[in-house]
């Protein structure tokens, strides 16, 4: 076993010369590039085993991928992150030569942890994980947040999504390389996104995983259903998996539904959805213009998103006022007249409590 490692540390550290100079030819700014290029073509003439370094160096370099823009970066700005140790050591009058032999130290550096670390095993794929944005965004009561992502493509003509927050929602929105994720942990959000193929846009909550590419659609969370209701394009609901008997752990992947236009979908917090209806998709997210629209809705939801709105919220006494059903379209900055109009639509009566809530009791 200790021959068989012997015999690999010598080949890899080939590679890992093999690797820097292929650094230095790629990053290497205008002429300077060629001297290291003629020097890999001769190094890998020398030998099979300098030839065959050389072509694992430039698959594993191929592998990177997107790498090589972060890297040549790096090497235009000598005060970026891979430069800060060569910049440190160099002094204010540190020859042109000094200047060389700091940048070779630190293209063997980087050609060692491209060789070693980075490549070896798992390292593409850590790269690839790697997050290029992060941010997390909330709305407090009767606030509304417009937010533009950095997503949009470059020369697509698309801008960045849009993502429009209802009062009192929570989200955490995280970019990467190869996806868009959104983890969304109340509230309603309105998705606007920007079509790109090769970064699929995912948002997740307690009861499914919405996947989309480009497309516009609505999602709430007020504590009951899910609902999930697409003005245009093709969103894939993915469900969380069931418990199964005792709460044990059901099917490891839940069903696939696919949402058009106008599909609306509910899902219960046991993962179980409704059947796909066709409604007014966009009422959805009309609290963007002003307005709740409720079509049959149990009314424990509606008062949820009735009071991400009030200071003081309306409550209920039992669980027969919370399903109860509810169909309207409200001002949101008008529930008092809500408050005054619900005894007309359902038997109840409603009760004005010192501290300003509202309490509602069967008639």
């Amino acid at each position: 076993m200790s021959g068989g490692m012997a015999m690999g540390a010598p080949r890899e550290r080939l590679v890992e010369r093999a690797l820097a100079l292929i650094l230095e030819g790629e990053m290497a700014p205008g002429d300077a590039a060629d001297p290291a290029r003629t020097a890999l073509n001769q190094w890998r003439v020398k030998s099979n085993e300098h030839a065959a370094a050389v072509q694992e160096a430039r698959q594993r370099w191929s592998a990177l991928g997107g790498m090589a823009h972060d890297l040549r970066a790096h090497f235009d700005e000598p005060a970026g992150p891979l430069m800060a140790n060569a910049a440190a050591a160099a002094s204010a009058t540190a020859s042109s030569s000094q200047r060389q032999q700091q940048r070779r130290k630190m293209l063997f550096s980087v050609a060692g942890l491209l060789g070693a670390g980075l490549v070896a095993g798992r390292g593409v794929q850590w790269y690839w994980q790697q997050p290029v944005f992060r941010s997390a965004y909330q709305t407090r009561t009767a606030q509304m947040l417009k937010v533009t992502l950095v997503d949009g493509r470059e020369g697509s003509g698309h801008a960045g999504s849009q993502l429009d927050l209802a009062p009192q929602s929570a989200i955490d929105v995280t970019l990467y390389r190869q996806r868009r994720f959104v983890d969304m942990a109340r509230g309603e959000v309105r998705f606007e996104v920007s079509p790109d193929s090769d970064r699929p846009f995912e948002v997740h909550t307690r009861s499914a995983t919405i996947e989309v590419v480009g497309t516009a659609f609505t999602v709430r969370d007020r504590g009951g259903p899910v609902t999930v209701g697409v003005e245009h394009g093709h969103v894939r609901v993915r469900l969380a998996p069931r418990r199964g008997p005792g709460g044990t752990q059901g099917s490891m992947q839940g069903d696939v539904i696919d949402l058009r236009k106008g599909d609306l979908l509910e899902i219960d917090g046991d993962g179980h959805a409704s059947t796909v209806r066709q409604t007014d998709t966009a009422a959805l997210s009309a609290w963007r213009s002003g307005w709740l629209v409720f079509e049959n809705t149990p009314l424990g939801d509606a008062l949820a998103a009735i009071n991400s709105y009030r200071a003081q919220p309306i409550v209920t006494t039992n669980t027969r006022i919370d399903a109860m059903r509810l169909s309207g379209r409200f001002r949101t900055n008008d529930s008092d007249g809500l408050v005054a109009v619900l005894p007309t639509i359902l038997p109840l009566a409603s009760e004005q409590r010192g501290d300003g809530s509202v309490a509602l009791r069967m008639r």
